[in-house]
């Protein structure tokens, strides 16, 4: 998964409980900015996936 895709899923995964779709843009670019500086085997980015893919499935 790509950083900017990545970016939005975090986003995602943490406005279910803080819905702040003023502030979502600017929280995705800087997301994608930190997460485009890891590498693409990163295990940081590896376990973020896994922890928001965690959350959609227990928000199912």
């Amino acid at each position: 998964m790509n950083s900017s895709e990545l970016a939005r899923k975090i986003v995602d995964c943490l406005s279910d409980g803080y819905d702040d779709e003023e502030n979502r843009e600017e929280a995705e670019i800087a997301l994608y900015n930190e997460l485009s500086q890891l590498n693409g085997n990163s295990t940081i980015k590896a376990a973020i996936l896994r922890l928001c893919e965690t959350i959609e499935e227990l928000t199912e």
